[in-house]
């Protein structure tokens, strides 16, 4: 983020010492534990500009990183301490002047322990009650996480942490209305806070199936015992509040007993000296010391690197929460963490789970309020934190959406600047992964938008191309021959650096001179359509998205390349069936989709192979020991028998630290070769067996598009060309989403969800869907 971007360009340092001192001046509140009041100084504002140089510096030197969240704090105290002679009135303003300025959006991006997010996140088993069999569920720790869905995980959690992470409800000191934070001790308020507690008990109870006994219908039981669970809360007495409720109720024989921990990675935000001021009366006074309305100053306290007078920023909350979990989870593997928090924290978590960056999740999980989730669930493994969010009550998530819906949705529309008829040029671009199908559709828009009397232009090399200024009339000539190629014919590429607010700017700058009286088209997977959000939401950019991606991981449409990827994969599968059968060899078959099993899943029921590991599976090594060499103890020796162990990249097990097939085919030829079935005997020799494995990766994404992506491809990009000129309000900010009938159907980039597994396609490649 820049000053440009939020338009701070009102904050002055004068400004943000007479706020900060205002703010020093007001009356302690009733159990707030303030700083200590600074004293008079005239020399403040020449300070603050020997100040703002050495945070210049900080800044600069965070880029090499910090090793943990603690290393920062203690470079953070030390800046205080030493550049502002640990004058917080200094820091505040000299820190806050440099966020106006756009200088410290750097921050977000700094190495700091464990706040990276990771590239790619191994998916939750998210299994529905109509697909979950006894196979998938015996023996495993099975979690009733609502709306009829399960959240399924490894009964032995000894190399994994699971988190069971809550928020009190509503407090005596109400944070809707005031400055709350870590250095108030708040209390639960009696009449609906303490209510709100054992209504959060109950809903966790059921979700570890204490009640309701939800696993019935496979006459199966749950694993977990919350007489094991080590419960941790915060400083504050609202959040030891809310452990007794919920203990009592998932453990009322050891509730009085069990006795929490005190853990600073739970602490709320540091308010510093705005500590139990009310929110409105915060703003009054930052209007009037800027000069300015209440709705301008907002803008400077809702930032989220905005630091507090006397405390800190948002962004020091989520690299403290995020680095103390990981540390959590490192230091407990093997326990159930019951932790008891604030809705700033929980707020900080969705963001790091969230999988776009810092600043745009920010705004996304901006209005965290208490309607919302109460109870996100975490696990660590493999030094990686995964989750998934759930509310109390099903009818008041559904409230909330459908709210969420509304809102979100009429903004899209108010953005939407193009009328009917009114459009005249197009740019088009392929991003992310390459994928078969790119062609025919980037030649039907030039077809039809031709056709139309529109310009059309290409960008090459996707977002890296805006931000270079590749951009291209295309003619006629340009296209021909098209329709067939491989891959994209324009290039694209995974470009991290369009993260960065400054990239983007540059990108839009290029891009402006097209978009009036244009639009962009964006085609690629889930990525790129969050880059395509980005920027419509963001600039105002006149979006519309085509679904491309062989991992065919969007929920609500079938994404082009996937089927011409199945078909070149189905050819090298087939060779190897037929040399597997006749050597009785086992092959390992990499396929892509590391975030995702769809591709593996489709490849390996098209080949009738004996076994699939994907990162959807709750137990990765348990399918290894239960299924793969389970079948091949059954089947290896049988005469003209093929072996094809269908693997997506990347899925972890305990062979080798990168999972997939690393470490598999070793493991596996070990122990074949201590199966004494198989050994030599006097009068019997059988076939030597061979372990092997073939990565195909990405040959599939080079792959020569099929009659059926060309279609498709072709409907897509005549579609979006259409719906431009004819109904623009209809689908720009919209995703165009190809239906298993064949009918097109813009979906909102907002409400863009990951397609879930197809766990009954599982189980029937299996032969356990007739097991219920």
């Amino acid at each position: 983020m820049n000053a440009k971007a939020e338009n701070l360009n009102f904050v002055t340092i004068n400004g943000l010492l007479s706020y900060g001192e205002a703010l020093v001046r007001r009356p302690s509140v009733e159990g707030a534990e303030l700083p200590p009041a600074p004293g008079p100084s005239e020399d403040r504002p020449k300070r603050v500009l020997v100040a703002m140089t050495a945070i210049r510096a900080f800044v600069h030197d965070a880029q090499k990183g910090f090793a943990d969240a603690a290393a920062y704090g203690n470079a953070r105290h030390q800046l205080i301490q030493q550049a502002c002679g640990g004058d917080d009135l200094v820091f505040f303003a000299a820190w806050n002047q440099l966020l106006a300025q756009g200088e410290l959006s750097a921050l977000m991006r700094a190495p700091i322990g464990a706040t990276i997010k990771p590239t790619r996140r191994r998916p939750v088993a998210i299994v529905p009650r109509e697909h979950m069999t006894p196979n998938l569920a015996e023996g495993r720790i099975v979690l009733d996480i609502g709306n009829d869905q399960f959240w399924l995980m490894p009964k032995d959690l000894s190399d994994r942490t699971l988190f069971l992470t809550m928020r009190h409800g509503v407090s005596q000191v109400d944070s809707k209305k005031f400055r709350v934070g870590r250095r108030l001790k708040n209390v639960l308020d009696p009449e609906r806070g303490i209510p709100k507690a054992e209504a959060i008990g109950t809903a966790l109870a059921r979700t570890l199936g204490l009640v309701g006994k939800q696993l019935d219908f496979l006459h199966l039981h749950n694993y977990l015992d919350p007489k094991s669970f080590v419960h941790m809360v915060s400083r504050s007495p609202n959040t030891r509040q809310l452990f007794e409720r919920v203990v009592s109720i998932l453990s009322p024989d050891t509730a009085k007993t069990t006795q929490p921990i005190v853990e600073g990675a739970l602490e709320s935000q540091d308010f510093g000296w705005a500590t139990g001021i009310e929110k409105t009366a915060e703003l009054e006074e930052a209007a009037k010391a800027f000069g300015v309305d209440t709705k301008t100053a907002q803008r400077l306290i809702k930032h989220p690197l905005y630091s507090y007078p006397g405390g800190h920023s948002f962004f020091e909350l989520y690299v403290d929460l995020v680095d103390g979990f990981h540390h959590l989870g490192q230091t407990h593997q093997g326990e159930v963490l019951c932790l008891y928090t604030h809705s700033s924290t929980l707020r900080a978590l969705l963001i790091f789970l969230d999988p776009r960056p810092f600043s745009e999740a920010f705004s996304e999980f901006g209005a965290y309020k208490e309607g919302q989730d109460n109870v996100v669930l975490l696990t660590f493994e493999h030094g990686q934190l995964s989750g998934y969010s759930t509310a109390v009550g099903l009818s008041e998530r559904e409230r909330a959406a459908r709210e969420a819906w509304k809102t979100v949705e009429q903004e899209r529309r108010d953005k939407v600047t193009l009328h009917p008829r009114q459009i005249r040029r197009v740019v088009a671009l392929v991003s992310g992964g390459d994928f078969a199908g790119a062609g025919a559709a980037l030649k039907e828009l030039r077809v039809t938008g031709n056709r139309l009397g529109l310009e059309v232009y290409f960008v090459q090399h996707g977002f890296l191309g805006l931000a270079n200024n590749w951009i291209e009339l295309v003619t006629e000539q340009n296209t021909r021959g098209m329709s067939n190629h491989a891959s994209s014919p324009i290039g694209s590429s995974r470009f991290e650096d369009f993260k960065d607010e400054e990239v983007q700017l540059a990108a839009i700058h290029h891009l402006k001179p097209y978009m009036e009286d244009g639009a962009l088209v964006v085609m690629g997977g889930d990525g790129s359509m969050r880059g395509a959000r980005a920027i419509f939401e963001r600039f105002g950019i006149q979006v519309i998205g085509i679904p491309g991606s062989i991992d065919d991981n969007i929920a609500g449409t079938t994404s082009l390349g996937l089927q011409s990827a199945v078909a070149l994969a189905n050819q090298s599968i087939e060779s190897l069936k037929a040399t597997s059968a006749a050597m009785g060899s086992v092959f390992f078959v990499e396929v892509m989709g590391a975030g995702s099993g769809h591709l593996a899943l489709m490849c390996a029921y098209q080949a009738r192979a004996e076994g699939l590991l994907v990162n959807e599976h709750p137990d990765p090594d348990a399918y290894i020991e239960e299924v793969i060499l389970g079948t091949l103890k059954q089947t290896l020796g049988v005469q003209n028998k093929s072996h094809i162990i269908v693997v997506a990249e990347r899925t972890p097990h305990c062979h080798h630290p990168v999972g997939g097939v690393h470490g598999l085919v070793d493991y596996v030829a070990n122990r074949i070769s201590q199966w004494t079935h198989l050994q030599t005997r006097s009068g019997s020799y059988p076939l030597s067996v061979a372990t092997k494995a073939t990565i195909l990766g990405h040959t599939l994404r080079g792959a020569s598009p099929t009659p059926v992506d060309k279609t498709m491809a072709q409907h897509l990009a005549y579609e979006a060309i259409r719906s431009l000129v004819e109904q623009p309000q209809e689908v720009i900010g919209c995703m165009l989403a190809y239906r298993d009938s064949g009918t097109i159907q813009p979906i909102p980039l907002h409400a863009l969800a990951p397609k879930p597994f197809d766990w009954e396609l599982f189980a029937r490649m299996h032969g356990t869907e007739l097991a219920l």
